[in-house]
C-alpha cells in the first residue's frame, strides 16, 4: 500500500514540476496540493508551492509555505534565498539582505543569494558592494547569464556603456533568447541618441524575441488583452494588412468575447479567461506574428516649429513648482504617423492590474519619430534637456469602459514629459482625463518599491507634507513637463468605447537622479 502511495506521489510531483516549467500553474498548483493531502510534510511539493506563488506574485501565500520549510528544514539555503526574493519583492529591503547573508552563511557558493544581494545593495544605492555580489556570483559559477547582466546594468546606470554592453553581450552568449538582456542593449543605444538606425534595430530583436517566446500564462488571456487584440485586428484589416493567423483570431476570439460580455464590468481586474487547446492554437499564430508600422519620412521637424520653445524653457525655470503643459507640442505631421504607429504596431505587450496596455521603447516602441522627438526637445529646449541623457520612453493605452489610469506613483529621473495623442471627439469629458501632479516630491532616501507600489504610504506622505495637487485636463497634442521627482497619477478617465478612441499616452524621462557613483 506504502508503496502504490509512494508511487503515486511520485507521479504526481513530476507531472507537477512538468507544468510548473510550462507556466500552467493552476494545475501544478492542484497537483502539489494533492501531494500534500497524502503527505503534508512533502518538503518539495511546499517548497516548489512557495516558488510558484512568488511567480504569481501571491506572497503572502509563498512565506506561508516558505515559513513551514524553514519548520522542517530550518537551514535550508535554497529557502532562505526564496525567503529573501519574497522580501525584495514586499520592498523590506534589510529583511531580504538578512534572507540572503544567512543563505550565504550556509551555502557560501550559493550563485542565486549572491546575484539577489546584489540586487538589494543596487536598489539602495550600494553600487559598490552590489558589483562585488556580481562579480562572485560570476567567479563561482562563470555562465551565470542573469550576474553578467546585473552587472552590467549597474556599468549601465554609471555611464560605463561600453563595459555594461560587453557584461549584456556575455550573458546573451549564455542565454541567447533573453528577452530582458536584449532590451538592456537595447536601452544603451536609445540613451546614447547616436546611432538611431542600431538603436531601432536592437529594439525591434527584443520585440522579435518576445513574438518568439509568447505562451498564454496558464492557459488563460485578460478579458481587456483579448478585446484590445480584436479591435487591432479589426483595424490591422481595414488597412488592408496581411497578418498571419488573423482570420482565425478573429472569428474565435469573437466567439469567446461575446461568451464573456457580461464579465467586462467585473470588478476583478485580474479576471482572465480559460482557453482550450484547440482555443490556443487558433490564437498563437497571430500573436506570434511580428509587425511594427513603418513609419513615413516626415518632411518637417517633430515638435512643433511653431511654438516659441525658448519661452516655454524660461516658462519652466520660473516656474514655483516645475510643472508646466505645452499645447500644440508636436508637428501635425508628426503626431499623425506616430498615432498611426499605436494603432498599427503589435508593441502593446505589458499588461496592468487597472485593465491598460503598456509598450517600452526597449521592447519595440521605437521609430526615426520616436528618437528624433529626445534629439529635438535637446536642440530646441537646451538648458532644460540638453545635458541630461534620454531615459526610456513609453505608451499607455486604456480601455475607459474596462478600467482606469496609472496608480500614484514617482519616477527615478529629472524631468518627465509626458503627452496625450488621442483626438479630443473622443473624450466624453473635457475638464478631465489628463494628470495629477502633486508639488512636493518624493523623499530622497525611498525606494523604488515605495515609489511604485505602495499607494496608502504615498498618499500619507503627500497628506503629511501638504502637497497640493495640480490637475491637468486632457487635450490632444498637450504634453505636461514636470519634475519627475513629483508623484503623479492619471486623472479619472471618460472615453468613448472604440479601438481608435482608446486614450494614448506617451512618456519621456530625461536624466537620472539617483545614480551612484562608484569608487
Amino acid at each position: 500500500m506504502n508503496e502504490k502511495r509512494n508511487l503515486t506521489i511520485e507521479e504526481n510531483f513530476a507531472s507537477a514540476i512538468q507544468n510548473h516549467k510550462k507556466k500552467n500553474f493552476k494545475v501544478a498548483e492542484k497537483l502539489y496540493n494533492e501531494i500534500l493531502k497524502e503527505n503534508p510534510n512533502h518538503f518539495q511539493s511546499i517548497c516548489f508551492l512557495g516558488t510558484l506563488s512568488i511567480q504569481t506574485k501571491n506572497f503572502e501565500k509563498a512565506k506561508q509555505f516558505l515559513y513551514k520549510a524553514i519548520e522542517i528544514q530550518p537551514n535550508n539555503e535554497n529557502v532562505l534565498n526564496n525567503l529573501g526574493t519574497i522580501f525584495k519583492e514586499l520592498g523590506e529591503l534589510q529583511k531580504a539582505i538578512n534572507y540572503f547573508q544567512k543563505a550565504i552563511e550556509i551555502q557560501p557558493v550559493h550563485v542565486h543569494a549572491h546575484n539577489n544581494l546584489g540586487i538589494v545593495l543596487r536598489e539602495l544605492g550600494d553600487y559598490k558592494k552590489a558589483i562585488i555580489c556580481y562579480k562572485k556570483a560570476i567567479q563561482i559559477n562563470p555562465n551565470n547569464a542573469a550576474a553578467h547582466n546585473n552587472l552590467g546594468n549597474i556599468l549601465s546606470d554609471s555611464g560605463k556603456s561600453e563595459e555594461a554592453i560587453s557584461c549584456f553581450q556575455k550573458a546573451l552568449k549564455i542565454n541567447p533568447d533573453s528577452i530582458e538582456v536584449q532590451a538592456n542593449i537595447s536601452s544603451i543605444y536609445i540613451n546614447q541618441l547616436d546611432n538611431l538606425e542600431k538603436a531601432i534595430s536592437v529594439s525591434y530583436k527584443t520585440q522579435e524575441r518576445i513574438r518568439k517566446a509568447f505562451i498564454f500564462s496558464n492557459q488563460r488571456i485578460s478579458l481587456y488583452r483579448l478585446k484590445h487584440d480584436l479591435q487591432q485586428a479589426q483595424y490591422l484589416k481595414s488597412k488592408n494588412y496581411k497578418i498571419n493567423g488573423i482570420d482565425r483570431f478573429q472569428k474565435i476570439g469573437n466567439e469567446i468575447l461575446g461568451r464573456n460580455e457580461n464579465k467586462e464590468n467585473d470588478n476583478n481586474f485580474n479576471q482572465k479567461i480559460l482557453l482550450n487547446d484547440d482555443e490556443i492554437n487558433s490564437f498563437l499564430p497571430f500573436y506570434k506574428a511580428n509587425h511594427i508600422y513603418q513609419i513615413s519620412k516626415i518632411s518637417e521637424n517633430c515638435i512643433n516649429p511653431l511654438n516659441n520653445w525658448h519661452d516655454i524653457e524660461e516658462e519652466y525655470f520660473n516656474s514655483s513648482k516645475q510643472i508646466i503643459y505645452i499645447d500644440n507640442f508636436l508637428s501635425d505631421e508628426a503626431i499623425k504617423e506616430l498615432r498611426e504607429f499605436c494603432l498599427v504596431s503589435k508593441i502593446w505587450n505589458r499588461e496592468y492590474n487597472n485593465k491598460y496596455l503598456g509598450a517600452f521603447s526597449e521592447q519595440g516602441f521605437i521609430s526615426p519619430i520616436h528618437l528624433q522627438i529626445a534629439v529635438e526637445l535637446k536642440q530646441k529646449l537646451p538648458k532644460l534637456f540638453g545635458k541630461h541623457k534620454l531615459g526610456r520612453f513609453w505608451a499607455f493605452k486604456y480601455d475607459s469602459t474596462l478600467g482606469k489610469g496609472i496608480n500614484v506613483h514617482a519616477d527615478f529621473a529629472l524631468l518627465n514629459l509626458n503627452f496625450w495623442i488621442t483626438p479630443d471627439e473622443y473624450n466624453n469629458n473635457k475638464n478631465s482625463g489628463g494628470l495629477k501632479v502633486y508639488d512636493v516630491p518624493a523623499p530622497q532616501d525611498w525606494t523604488f518599491h515605495q515609489y511604485n507600489k505602495n499607494v496608502d504610504e504615498i498618499y500619507k506622505f503627500l497628506n503629511d507634507n501638504n502637497a497640493n495637487c495640480k490637475n491637468i485636463p486632457y487635450k490632444f497634442n498637450r504634453a505636461v513637463l514636470f519634475n519627475s521627482a513629483y508623484f503623479h497619477e492619471t486623472d479619472k478617465i471618460n472615453f468613448k468605447d472604440g479601438y481608435e478612441s482608446r486614450r494614448i499616452n506617451i512618456t519621456y524621462l530625461f536624466g537620472n537622479r539617483l545614480v551612484k557613483k562608484m569608487n
